[in-house]
């Protein structure tokens, strides 16, 4: 077998060399990030006067000795990888920083340590989160207040367009979406659905949340990409509190939709919510107001076979023999839909 020889010696020897000197490299890098994890400070101050590169990331991920100790939550090994000049915004494969692991996973005490190191706040990872971002999503209100404090960039945006508002908003954490407001976050910022923080409140169905935002001036009227404003977002839940604050807040209750989504009393009716019927009908809703193919609320909750409904509708006057493009009645519906007990009720009150 013949190899290549350089001033004599082959190059398979080298090579052998190279790899050997890799391994051991990496396995030093795994060891002492092991030991920044969980080890003592006492063994990590050993590693550090000795054998240990207070830099090298491991060989899976890239996570260095900082990020190990910040995802550990030890503040003490923190400041001893940072007083031996620790990279405090080496990424991982990922692209995360320390002070990225630390708001997502660890206490504000390691926030705080990395802050003062002067990390890079606004850093993005390849998913495009920040630290701040990441702790709003973890829902760490203490390390969120840290970074809106020293200056993070409170209106980033990760993948479609999310802002740490938005998660806020979603997750119903009413003290961080408080913070972001006041901090200056973009409160009708929409995401790649065309969602702001008010909607993403009302979806979870948190008053708190969204009373919040409508007192900071959320505008309740701004749709979705389908058209869909928080009104019809709360009416399809049936969501009467909601309603209530959303209608007090100005939200047109017989608002249409450019893309024909019904209007919210009809999303009222066929959820099934007597209360959510009542407050839109309270806040001025027209219940004699007609959809795609001439349907009125009426035929709508009889469909649904909601009596109780349709007693709400009725004592406000809606008309009890309208009829459809087709000439179908609410009776009918009720019929076809075989809803006994709203046919019962309608036909008793002479409905056709």
């Amino acid at each position: 077998m013949t190899f290549l020889k350089v001033k004599g010696m082959p190059l398979f020897f080298p090579l052998l060399l190279i790899a050997a000197a890799l391994f051991v490299t990496a396995a030093c890098a795994s060891d002492f990030i092991e030991l920044c994890a969980a080890g003592s400070l006492q063994e990590v101050e050993e590693a550090l006067s000795g054998w240990a590169d207070v830099n090298a990331p491991d060989g899976e991920n890239g996570m260095t000795p900082l990020m190990a100790a910040a995802l550990a939550d030890r503040p003490e090994i923190v400041d001893i990888l940072l007083r031996a000049s620790a990279d405090v915004d080496a990424r991982d494969g990922d692209g995360w920083t320390a002070l990225m692991w630390a708001a997502a996973k660890a206490g504000e005490t390691v926030v705080a340590r990395l802050i003062a190191a002067s990390a890079d706040l606004d850093a993005q990872s390849f998913g495009y989160e920040t630290a701040l971002q990441l702790s709003v999503q973890s829902g760490r209100e203490g390390s969120a207040r840290l970074l809106i404090g020293a200056g993070a960039y409170v209106d980033p945006r990760r993948e479609q367009g999310v802002t740490p508002l938005m998660l806020a908003a979603a997750e119903g954490y009413l003290g961080m979406v408080k913070a972001l407001v006041g901090a200056g976050a973009s409160i009708n910022a929409r995401d790649g659905d065309g969602w702001t923080a008010l909607m993403w409140a009302v979806n979870s169905g948190d008053e708190g949340t969204a009373e919040a935002l409508l007192t900071a001036s959320a505008d309740a009227s701004i749709p979705d990409r389908e058209g869909i404003t928080p009104l019809m977002a709360a009416a399809y839940r049936g969501h009467a509190g909601l309603l209530s604050l959303l209608a007090r807040s100005g939200a047109d209750v017989n608002a249409l939709s450019e893309d024909g989504a019904p209007p919210a009393l009809f999303l009222a009716c066929d959820s099934g919510s007597v209360e959510a019927v009542k407050v839109l009908i309270n806040a001025g809703a027209d219940v004699g107001t007609r959809y795609t193919g001439g349907l009125t609320p009426l035929m709508a909750a009889a469909r649904k076979g909601a009596a109780d409904v349709l007693a709400v509708l009725v004592q406000a006057s809606a008309d009890l023999n309208a009829e459809d493009d087709d000439g179908w009645t609410a009776r009918r519906y009720a019929q076809e839909f075989e809803n006994r007990e709203a046919e019962r009720f309608l036909t008793e009150l002479g409905a056709k």
